[in-house]
């Protein structure tokens, strides 16, 4: 009997477990730190400006990132490593009835046994999920569901029979601090609600935003729940299996937000230069518009072409090289010619209405006009009567000697119509006024006033022509001589000569070209900054898939080796050994040799040892991430006796700095763990399935097998050769000493839970004494009661008594003369039953 194995060991400090402290062969999730390295590396290392800009473009965003962060927020993935301290589930899979469990927090192994439907994987599903606040696992895979028309088969129901809403609640610890993570799922099975709450011993419970933090990365990458049903269902193809193992390298948040950021601005990026390209692209069709309508109206004229460019580094520079800097609408064009024209018409008036309203001999003559034109109306009059509308006295032929007067003045009508041929030219001629008053309304050289003036006199000239037509009668000739009075003006002729200027063929299509730039302008102004980066971060785009590709070459490597370890400790009896892995974007390529050395392909692995094969790489980064407990879910699906023993001593060995939690309904499992264990505790899970409640009793304890074997030594062991190694006295005293410690050790772990005392600290105390005696001095001091009370360190001592002395003395060789072993070894099953027993 190996008397060693027994031993109880002390947990790792604080700063053995923190990730911080981990060597450069962990992988341990990136931080903005290791990136800016890494970019550090490859700037240096850069050949060319292109690539050493892009680089130390993606070196600055890093910086900027980092400088930007919140310096005072909590990470709960910074610092030491969490314990396991308990689970809650309700309505959750197969736990109907409310089920809550508490774990031992120190390093050890935890055996959960059970037959199948137990609810075992209801335990390490509901810490899973309350780990992670989701319902799916390990990748970011979204399974095929009913809705899709591929209703998964295998897929888990969540939220119990007859259940609402499930809740999966689970405590870590670590230090004075504690996390307390619950989930809760609805009826759909997705995970509705995922609440965080922190809290420091002595201080108040603060809750926290956990999706702000890398948590979710690193349950990602260093998975604390390993179900091998899952991992098995979910790796299937070669993306899967990448996907499984890339996960474990711990690329971590930092990268991933870093990889975003930069698709994020390259993309808008992009963006800004796609629209800014479409804004050139109308420009152009635009001002191709004004360039033919101007070219159609003076075929003979031409402005230079505009010189386009999709890099315009300064629009206003652009605009001044093009002349293209005259803003305003595009005008009617007012010509010298249209001017001279009207300067002529109004004297061609002049004339013919002084030879029309001049020197004549009679009245008739002057008013010959006037007396056309009231004939002409009368004739338009059915019955005209008798009645002269001139001197108002009865004339019955009124009418005929109107007529016979105007055959008397007949000689004047040639000059009648000269007169009404130069007014019908003046009002055309006119027209040209209202088109100069608008181009030059505004222009601070001109008073409001007088276009005020020159609008009237034209409006009221226009409304003598409308009731009159162009015949020179009063009302016309008094509109044409105030028209003519405003016109002869050096006012009119500033304001013409200016319009004249203004409405430039010339100036007018540079301005009907500006007109059409006004959106491009406005598109360069909101853009090009952006768009001129777009192809820096294009480059820098490139650079991050460098970085990918070199992070995960990189941590491959290591990974390999460690991978290679594991799988090596568990398959080596079969040969098969892991040479190498190479992970692409999309797939994972793993080289396996089997036991002729030849290659061996993974499908050619039996299910035993495509388990142990798929258990390798968590194994191999266990070590690395923020986890201090690890939970295993029938790990030894399809092993034999072999594979189940050599799992059982890499448990062991993990189990020395770190709680492993191992689910099973193989015995063969729960035996190898109990005998290879330092420290092992064993649970038996059993449910009632119409009630749906799941309980756990616990097994025989480590003190009380101890107790077992001394009494089986006592009670078979032959004779007590004078040659042999240990006494028939050393060993049964060795055995009990190592029960009291045991039971010891277990009791103050109660108590510190139960008093939410640091636990390793307690343990750490303890460890400090070298001696039984001054284990239970310590002990009593950690476990602090009411003096009023009973204490289980005083009725431990009661009933062990003065054997404790011969306990020590016999664990380390000492020899002592045969006593009553039967009353020590029931003196010593009282103490430990007083310790491991007792109810806080």
């Amino acid at each position: 009997m190996d008397l060693h194995r027994h031993t109880a060991t002390s947990s790792a400090p604080d700063g053995d477990r923190a990730r911080s402290s981990a060597g450069p062969s962990e992988l341990s999730l990136l931080t903005y730190a290791d990136l800016a390295e890494e970019c550090k590396i490859a700037l240096a290392r850069a050949n060319s400006p292109q690539k050493k800009q892009a680089w130390g473009n993606l070196l600055t965003l890093i910086e900027e990132i980092r400088g930007t962060g919140r310096t005072d927020a909590w990470d709960p993935t910074s610092g030491p490593s969490w314990d396991l301290v308990s689970l809650r589930i309700e309505g959750f899979q197969g736990a109907t009835v409310p089920f809550s469990f508490q774990f031992d927090p120190t390093p050890g192994v935890t055996i959960l046994h059970g037959p199948n439907g137990s609810g075992k994987s209801s335990i390490s599903d509901g810490i899973r999920t309350a780990l992670s606040g989701r319902s799916d696992w390990w990748a970011a895979v979204t399974p095929a569901n009913a809705r899709s028309g591929k209703s998964p088969l295998w897929e888990k129901v969540n939220c119990a029979r007859d259940a609402e809403e499930s809740t999966v609640e689970v405590v870590l610890m670590r230090g004075d601090e504690s996390l307390r993570l619950t989930a809760r799922i609805g009826k759909d099975g997705q995970v509705s609600n995922f609440d965080s709450l922190r809290e420091v011993s002595g201080g108040e419970a603060a809750s926290f935003e956990i999706s702000e933090t890398s948590w979710h990365y690193a349950v990602e990458s260093h998975p604390p729940v390993f179900s091998y049903a899952d991992v098995e269902r979910r790796v299937q193809q070669h993306e899967d299996l990448q996907r499984y193992i890339e996960n474990l390298l711990a690329l971590g948040g930092c990268f991933d937000h870093l990889e975003r950021r930069v698709e994020e601005i390259s993309s808008s990026a992009t963006a800004s230069r796609k629209r800014l390209a479409a804004a050139l692209k109308g420009a152009k069709e635009r001002v191709a518009r004004v360039d033919a309508h101007f070219f159609e109206l003076e075929p003979q004229h031409h402005l230079p072409d505009v010189s386009w460019s999709e890099d315009v580094r300064d629009v206003r520079v652009w605009l001044t090289e093009n002349g293209l800097t005259e803003v305003g609408a595009t005008l009617p064009e007012v010509t010298a010619a249209g001017i001279e024209r009207l300067a002529a018409s109004l004297r061609d008036v002049d004339r013919d209405l002084e030879l029309v309203l001049g020197d004549v001999p009679t009245v008739h003559h002057r008013l010959a006009v006037h007396l056309t034109s009231l004939h002409s109306e009368v004739e338009q009059v059915a019955n005209s009567g008798y009645i002269c509308p001139v001197c108002d006295s009865e004339v019955s032929d009124w009418v005929k000697r109107l007529a016979d007067n105007l055959a008397n003045v007949a000689e004047t009508a040639p000059r009648r119509n000269a007169a009404n041929a130069s007014l019908k030219a003046l009002r055309g001629a006119i027209e040209i006024i209202p088109t100069v008053l608008d181009i030059v309304s505004g222009l601070e050289e001109f008073d409001e006033s007088l276009l005020d003036s020159l609008r009237s006199e034209y409006a009221a000239l226009l409304a003598a022509f409308e009731a009159y037509g162009e015949q020179p009668i009063a009302p016309v000739v008094t509109g044409f001589l105030s028209i003519r009075a405003e016109l002869s003006g050096e006012a009119w002729k500033s304001l013409s000569s200016k319009a004249i200027e203004l409405s430039d063929i010339s100036a007018q299509w540079r301005r009907g070209r500006r007109a059409t730039l006004e959106l491009y302008i406005a598109a360069w102004e909101q853009e090009h900054e952006e768009a001129e980066s777009a192809p820096l971060w294009e480059a820098t785009r490139k650079s991050i898939g460098e970085l990918e590709d070199r992070l995960r070459t990189g941590r491959t490597v290591r990974f390999e080796g460690k991978a290679g370890v594991q799988v090596e400790r568990l398959l080596k009896d079969a040969g098969i050994v892991l040479e190498s892995v190479n992970l692409k974007r999309t797939r994972a390529e793993i080289s396996v040799q089997g036991a002729d050395g030849n290659k061996l392909e993974l499908a050619m692995l039996s299910a035993g040892q495509r388990n142990a094969f798929l258990l390798a790489p968590l194994f191999a980064t266990t070590g690395s991430g923020p986890f201090n407990f690890l939970i295993l879910d029938d790990p030894v699906h399809s092993f034999d006796e072999i594979r189940v023993d050599r799992l059982a001593a890499v448990v062991s060995d993990l189990a020395k700095v770190r709680r492993v939690i191992v689910l099973t309904h193989d015995e063969r499992l729960k035996e190898h763990l109990l005998a290879r264990s330092q420290v092992c505790d064993a649970w038996v899970v059993s449910r009632d399935g119409i009630r749906g409640e799941i309980s756990v009793e616990k097994t025989d304890e480590l003190w009380r097998v101890l107790i077992k074997d001394a009494e089986s030594v006592w009670q078979f062991s032959p004779k007590v050769s004078s040659t042999g190694y240990l006494s028939e006295v050393q060993i049964i005293r060795g055995l009990l000493r190592q029960a009291l410690d045991d039971a010891l050790r277990q009791c103050v772990v109660r108590y510190s839970l139960y008093s939410g005392e640091n636990v390793a600290k307690s343990l750490g105390l303890l460890d400090e004494a070298m001696t039984t005696v001054k284990r239970l001095d310590v002990a009593k001091q950690i476990i602090s009661l009411d003096p009023a009370l009973p204490h289980p360190v005083d009725k431990a001592r009661q009933a062990c008594g003065h054997h404790v002395a011969k306990w020590n003395s016999a664990a380390h060789g000492g020899e002592e003369v045969k006593a009553d072993l039967k009353l020590e070894i029931r003196a010593g099953l009282d103490a430990c039953s007083t310790l491991g027993e007792w109810d806080f």
